[in-house]
């Protein structure tokens, strides 16, 4: 009866604290927020190539889009941008679970390195070395969110927060 008592409640426990996770884990809102008080020492070559990289995926590759489907959490994924010895490790957070996201590598690029001059407050190369996270800035007027293909999918063009964070060093 002791053992069936504290699997109960140890069981009780692990859900309440699953809960509690995976909603702290979703209330980022979609705002520019830039490290400063947890600087992350990055380069801006380095955020500036990732940038690049991820609009030569939307431009060379087959998908155009990044998607996240509907999910349980807010699951939070490492961009398919090689680091090289980079400074930046660039992620991607689907921050309302409820829906399925999906936006261009282009409008993920915009987030990080807009194009505007360095130090600007639109995108995350203006966070400096300190790195950030931001929406996904997209460009609704871009033909592709029209296409059928779009459509179809039923998913939308928000929800996914980027991040630029210190990368690991690399492996000797």
């Amino acid at each position: 009866m002791l053992l069936y008592k504290t699997t109960l409640l140890l069981g009780a426990s692990l859900v309440a604290a699953s809960t509690v996770d995976t909603r702290a884990n979703c209330d980022e809102g979609p705002q520019r927020v830039c490290y400063t008080n947890a600087t992350q020492n990055l380069r801006p070559e380095d955020i500036k190539y990732v940038a690049d990289y991820l609009r030569y995926l939307g431009d060379a590759g087959a998908a155009k889009f990044l998607a996240m489907p509907q999910a349980a959490d807010c699951a939070e994924w490492t961009l398919p941008v090689p680091s090289h010895g980079g400074s930046v490790l660039a992620l991607a957070k689907h921050i309302n679970p409820r829906i399925t996201s999906s936006v261009l590598y282009e409008d993920l690029a915009a987030a990080v390195a807009g194009g505007a001059p360095e130090g600007s407050q639109g995108d995350l190369l203006g966070c400096g070395k300190d790195g950030g996270q931001m929406e996904a800035k997209v460009n609704l007027k871009n033909p592709l969110y029209d296409s059928d293909g779009y459509k179809k999918s039923g998913a939308r063009p928000e929800g996914i927060l980027i991040k630029l964070v210190q990368a690991p060093p690399p492996k000797v």
